[in-house]
Parts: C-alpha cells; structure tokens; sequence
C-alpha cells in the first residue's frame, strides 16, 4: 500500500481510475495501483440491483482512500434516478468528491450542489468541500460547458467521456480516435477557460499501442488528467503526465540555451520559441510535482 500524503491539488492529479461499486477487491486493487484518484462507479459498473450493497462497500474504499491521502470519488445515478440514494448511501464516507453522469443542464448542478450542502451538514463534512465533476457525454453537454463550469465553486474538475459521447454524434470508432479530436479541443478549451481542470477521456481500448498513441496525443493537446478504465493503464498514465527528472533536465538545457544564443548562432542549434514555451510548461509542472509528492 501507498503511505499517506498529502491531497493532491486538481491540476496534480493524474490517473483517475474507475472501479465498479459493488466490487471489493477491485478496490483493493485499485487502492495499490498508483492511481491519484479512485472513483467508485455506481453508474454503468453497478447493477441497480446491486447498489445498496456497493454503497456500503464504497464507504469502507473511501475511508480508505482518505488515510492513504487518496482523492476518493463516487459517480452517483443522475438525482432523478438513482442518486438520491446513492448519496445517502456514500456521504458518511465523506467523499473528496461526486461525479454526475450525463451532465446537460445547469438545473442538474444546481440540484446536486443543494444536496451535498444538506448531507455535509447532517455529516459534518465541511460545506462546500465535497467537489463536483460534470461528465460531458452529449453534444447538449460539451456546448453549454461554459454556462455548467460556472455553476458552483465546488466544480474544480470535468471529465469528458468517450463511448456514450461518441455514440450521441453517430461517430464510428476508431482506434486513432479522430472523430472525437474536435470534442476533445473544444473540451480542453472551455475547461481552462473557466479554470477547471480538463479529464480526458478514457482509452477503452486494452492494447498498448494504442494507449501510447493516445497519451502522446493528450499531452500534445495539453491535458494533464485523465480517466482510466483498466488498471494496467494507469502507470503508463501516471508516466505519461508526469515530468521525468531528465526531461526537467533536458528543458533547462533548452531554456539555458534560448537565453545565451546570439542572432548568428548555427541554426541547425537554434532554439525556437515554442521549444523554449514547452520547456517552461514542462518545467513548471516538474517542480509543482516535486512540492507536492
């Protein structure tokens, strides 16, 4: 098992595994996977069947994630479905925050705001504390993404998912992923827009190959978090969004260089501005990481 740390900010975190509900030992997996964030799914992973026993059992994942000083999440059933029980259910577990599928309207935000601030009172959580992550899975969604990120303060986060968001657009799939390219700009674009930490979708696709193809893809693009549904793709993820320590080194060479060249310097050496931007971003993130691990 990890040791305890401290919570790590939203733009540290990495990895945000999804586990079914009802499934204990694969909260045990996920607790010793390396993953920042586990989310516990009450959604598509769980049976309706099955969900009064899963909110037990994510109670104990997420007193679990809080002494190993995990972000432990739950998505819940939209309010007018399930969710009303389910954060019944899941709020003695104090959750570090709730995922609403479906997200569409500013009305469904509103409602679930107004529900965490009644639970954090009857459990003495600290109101305003449990965070709020809108999944964007339709058209509808990603084009009133601005008006949703600024609902409430409890919105940090929002993730973007893939296979009900691609079957909205009628999109084929594809392992390249190309006809979700646009939803994903626009996506990242409206997060930093309203300073909120963009959640990539996931890979659903098990291979290798196709999940370094992806990562390389989403960090080009600028996200720095993303959403995992296999537990053997978090590592690559974690690798993936993380500065290694001879990448921090080779961009301060970079940076060292573009500040010392002349204007007659080889140009086969010459240093460009947005290798000199991309040093400074990678850098940066570097030294956030190693405050805060």
């Amino acid at each position: 098992m990890k040791t305890p740390r401290p919570f790590l900010a939203p733009a540290l975190r990495r990895a945000w595994l999804f586990v079914p509900g009802a499934d204990a030992s694969s909260h045990t997996t996920a607790l010793a996977s390396g993953a920042d964030a586990i989310v516990a799914d009450l959604e598509e992973m769980t049976a309706p069947e099955d969900r009064p026993m899963a909110r037990e059992r994510i109670v104990a994942m997420l007193r679990e994630t809080e002494r190993l000083g995990l972000i432990g999440a739950v998505r819940i059933n939209k309010l007018e479905n399930d969710g009303q029980a389910d954060l019944e259910g899941i709020m003695p577990g104090a959750p570090h925050a709730v995922f609403l599928p479906h997200t569409e309207t500013t009305d469904q935000l509103v409602a679930l705001d107004a529900a965490l601030s009644e639970f954090e009172r009857i459990h003495g959580i600290g109101h305003g504390t449990t965070e709020i992550v809108p999944t964007i899975e339709s058209a509808k969604g990603l084009v009133a993404l601005n008006a949703l990120l600024n609902v409430s303060p409890r919105i940090r986060c929002c993730m973007l998912a893939v296979e009900d968001l691609a079957a909205n657009l009628g999109a084929r799939r594809t392992p390249e992923g190309r006809e979700l390219l646009y939803a994903r700009s626009r996506f990242l674009i409206e997060c930093i827009a309203a300073d909120c930490v963009a959640i990539d979708l996931p890979c659903t696709y098990r291979s290798t190959g196709v999940l370094a193809a992806e990562l390389d893809l989403a960090a080009q693009l600028g996200f720095t978090s993303k959403c995992v549904v296999f537990v053997e793709h978090v590592d690559a993820v974690n690798r993936a969004l993380t500065p290694s320590s001879d990448a921090a080194a080779s961009a301060r060479a970079t940076l060292a260089a573009y500040d010392t060249q002349g204007p007659y310097a080889d140009t086969s050496a010459w240093i460009d501005a947005p290798d000199r931007n991309n040093a400074k971003r990678l850098l940066a993130r570097y030294e956030a990481f190693q405050g805060d691990l």
